[in-house]
């Protein structure tokens, strides 16, 4: 059996799905109910795509660290990159700020192929094409390295750019040149320091070298700095400004302006990770990022943060998860949903016996939100039994077999993982019933009566009453109360430092663990700042004659998840005369014969969709934007997520939703 989640329940104690974002270590510690029933049972989980690129760098791979959103009035540049602060659920509390550092004098930049609201309120946009980032990143770099405005300080000593690397790719450390370690920790890499003309620990080192081979047991040894430099070195200016759509001028003026007018926040977000390679824009921007001192500084980041250093209510001092453990537990696995397209062809997964019979689909829309829906439905009808815990009559519980509707979180009690309780209003409508009650009535049904010995209320008072909590007021009783405990106001605009083993920006990984695991390795190239073309979404790509424009999607106020489908009164904003519209560039329009509100239809080998035309300047002049999150029933035909590939990449698995090319063509009534 299998547990397929999603994005869509991932923050409360008791009903939410075990948010997977590490497939190699399972950490099932999320809602109590999916908790204890994957590990009693043994099933297995098929872990969300959505934003992996992103999640499973930032969070396992770099450590990449975070400031308050508070410090970025402190930037004398922001570089907003893959996000739209501006109107965007997931980072819209960061627009206040923004706006302050703007008033403040500092320079806001936007990448994007679509005129955003974020965009419009820039001094800069830049239209560059879907997927091409990290040639712009790279380009950049080489930009600042070659005219000498690199920040050698946090080079040499806040980043692993001194560090040295053997034929293989590992460090040299200290046992590599003939001392023994005193203690574990102390194996740590080394640098050649021109300070005494030694290798050194790099933490010992006065000035460490950013250049220089040597050898070291008969091989030759450079430092991680001219690798990279190496490794780039084909992404010139004049490459990227082809590469993405761009000049040569705005290429300059980004760069320049990143590393002169500093500190920089690169504001990075999921908007710039959704295609095959775009988990090599994490290397890259760490290493824009080390060469303009923008890190672990205020005004200075790497990253879009989501953090607040401004707190207005308690949050509970200490948890007690001891209810999330189960006697016997059975070992359990962790793969990415999307292969179930594979697994379910071959019967196997990582070279051994997988046979899937039944797939139990929590806190996700598969067929409406992920990557590729045409084929995860083939792979669906070769399912046994597919049950699906919903709130809504998605695409994906039209192809259930058996949907068991939830409730919604004003139905059912909750404690977030944010702070706060959310508090039941009413009963639950019909046949609806929180997640944990179902988990739990699934679990009875199959011989399990003994997996839930507590109430849902009972496992909230277990969390929640730790002598810790209880002393300063923030026990349950009290959270069921009022929700949510005042405090006093406090605001910080802090800078977090790196909080890796080394304690250095790292734009190199010594080895490289992909998420999902079947024996892949990668060269050093691959373990360095690099670019390279999506596997659809690239200029040369033969069947641009054939489906010329590139397509990609965004979240806005409007076009989130599915979540938003079949409400009215949204539908006002977020609807061209009551239906979904595309936008294209006005000279594609006119190439095509098609003006604003006509009805067209959207193709390519994966599948097609009818929508109205919205024609505009805003849009990159190759492109074609399509909503994220409608229903199939919402289209006179076909709906907008068929049009994505099924193209899981082998070091994040990560949800491709922006790399396939597209024709659009005028739509008359069943006949183009």
């Amino acid at each position: 059996m299998c547990i397929q989640n999603g994005a869509g329940n991932k923050q409360a104690h008791l009903n939410s799905h075990p948010l997977q974002i590490d497939n190699n270590n399972c950490n099932y510690n999320m809602g109590v109910g999916i908790t204890r029933f994957v590990k009693k049972t043994g099933a297995t989980v098929l872990a969300t795509g959505d934003d992996m690129a992103g999640l499973y760098f930032k969070n396992f791979l770099l450590n990449t660290p975070m400031n308050a959103l508070e410090d970025l009035p402190n930037a004398k540049t922001i570089i907003v990159w893959g996000a739209n602060p501006a109107e965007a659920s997931f980072t819209r509390s960061a627009w206040y700020y923004i706006c302050k550092a703007k008033e403040a004098g500092a320079n806001i930049v936007t990448i994007d192929p679509l005129y955003t609201p974020t965009a419009a309120h820039s001094d800069m946009w830049l239209p560059i094409k879907v997927g091409t980032d990290a040639a712009l990143m790279c380009a950049m770099a080489n930009y600042i390295i070659e005219n000498n405005l690199i920040d050698e300080d946090t080079l040499k000593k806040r980043s692993v750019a001194p560090l040295l690397i053997k034929e293989d790719g590992g460090y040299v450390r200290v046992a590599d040149i003939g001392e023994a370690p005193q203690k574990d920790e102390d194996n740590l890499p080394v640098v050649w320091d021109e300070a005494t003309q030694t290798f050194v620990l790099y933490t010992n080192a006065s000035n460490p070298a950013l250049f220089g081979s040597h050898d070291v047991n008969g091989q030759t040894v450079r430092t991680v700095y001219e690798a990279t430099i190496e490794n780039i070195k084909p992404f010139t200016v004049e490459y990227a400004a082809a590469e993405c759509g761009l000049t040569v001028g705005q290429v300059v003026a980004v760069a320049k302006m990143c590393s002169t007018e500093t500190p920089t926040t690169f504001h990075i977000d999921w908007g710039i990770e959704h295609t095959y390679n775009s988990w090599r824009i994490y290397f890259a921007s760490a290493f824009l990022a080390a060469l303009t001192g923008s890190v672990g500084v205020s005004g200075g980041a790497y990253t879009t943060s989501r953090s607040l250093g401004s707190k207005i209510f308690k949050a509970p001092v200490k948890y007690d998860l001891s209810c999330l453990n189960v006697e016997n537990a059975k070992t359990s696995k962790a793969i990415t949903g999307d292969y179930v397209c594979d697994i379910v062809e071959t019967g196997k997964w990582s070279g051994e016996d997988f046979p899937i019979r039944a797939i139990l689909v929590q806190g996700c829309d598969p067929l409406d939100n992920f990557s590729g829906p045409t084929y995860l439905l083939k792979a669906y009808e070769k399912v046994d039994f597919i049950v699906t815990i919903e709130l809504f009559m998605t695409t994906t519980a039209h192809y259930s077999d058996l949907i068991l509707p939830a409730a919604m979180p004003w139905e059912t009690e909750d404690f977030s993982t944010a702070g706060f309780m959310t508090q039941k209003a009413i009963e639950p409508i019909g046949e609806a019933r929180g997640d944990f009650t179902i988990i739990r009535d699934i679990a009875v049904a199959m011989g399990y009566d003994d997996l839930f010995p507590l109430s849902g209320e009972e496992y909230l008072r277990s969390i929640l009453d730790t002598p810790e909590n209880l002393k300063a007021g923030l026990g349950y009783d009290v959270y069921h109360e009022q929700g949510v405990i005042m405090g006093d106001y406090e605001s910080k605009a802090f800078a977090s430092p790196e909080s890796n083993k080394l304690g250095l920006t790292r734009f190199y990984l010594e080895e490289l663990i992909p998420r999902d695991d079947w024996g892949q390795r990668f060269p050093l190239k691959d373990r360095l700042p690099y670019y390279e073309k999506s596997i659809e979404s690239y200029a040369e790509n033969q069947k641009r004659e054939q489906y010329p424009l590139y397509g990609f999607s965004n979240h806005d106020n409007y076009h989130g998840q599915s979540v938003w489908a079949h409400n009215k009164w949204l539908d006002e904003f977020r609807t061209f005369e009551g239906k979904p519209y595309c936008r294209l560039h006005e000279d594609a329009a006119k190439e095509r014969g098609i003006e604003t509100g006509d009805d067209v239809r959207i193709f390519n080998d994966h599948g097609s969709c009818v929508m109205k035309a919205v024609v505009t300047r805003g849009i990159q002049s190759e492109s074609l934007w399509v909503p994220h999150g409608f229903f199939w029933d919402e289209f006179d035909e076909g709906f907008a997520q068929t049009l994505t590939g099924y193209y899981p990449d082998p070091v994040t698995s990560n949800s491709n939703f922006n790399d396939w090319i597209c024709q659009v063509e005028k739509y008359k009534g069943g006949a183009a």
